[in-house]
């Protein structure tokens, strides 16, 4: 999912926050604050502390997005929600008002931008039509 600055989920959660569930998504399974450091420090991503790192991470648990479990006399992290799942809800967040409350300029918007996608159109088509046969079935 694209962001404002990259791929990414920086419309909902902060950068250092987005690096540290991208990684934790990349690594694939319970992984350590020093884990996400050293991948950070192999990807050239800007310099962050050891505790600022544990620090974002354990703010992502309080607020629900990682799973913390003690290992030892350090704490390993797991995301709570698949990066799909965690998209699919960070979407609705946005989305979900603006169906609620603007249904017209928001279907306008989308158009308006679909028309000069021929391929975005299909796609779009596309999962409509998948998901009314899921809706049928």
């Amino acid at each position: 999912m694209a962001s404002r600055t990259g791929v990414g989920f920086d419309f909902v959660l902060g950068p250092l926050e987005n690096e540290i569930m991208e990684a934790t998504w990349s690594l694939g399974s319970w992984v350590s604050v020093g884990d996400v450091v050293e991948r950070r420090m192999r990807r050239g991503a800007a310099a962050a502390s050891y505790s600022t790192v544990k620090n974002v991470m354990a703010n992502l648990h309080e607020k629900g997005h990682l799973r913390k479990r003690s290992a030892g006399k350090q704490n390993e992290f797991i995301p709570v929600l698949s990066r799909e799942d965690f998209a699919r809800r960070a979407v609705g967040r946005v989305v979900d008002p603006l169906l609620r409350n603007h249904r017209h300029p928001l279907f306008a918007r989308l158009v308006d931008e679909l028309l000069e996608d021929e391929h975005a159109i299909a796609e779009f088509e596309t999962l409509i039509a998948e998901r009314r046969k899921a809706k049928v079935t």
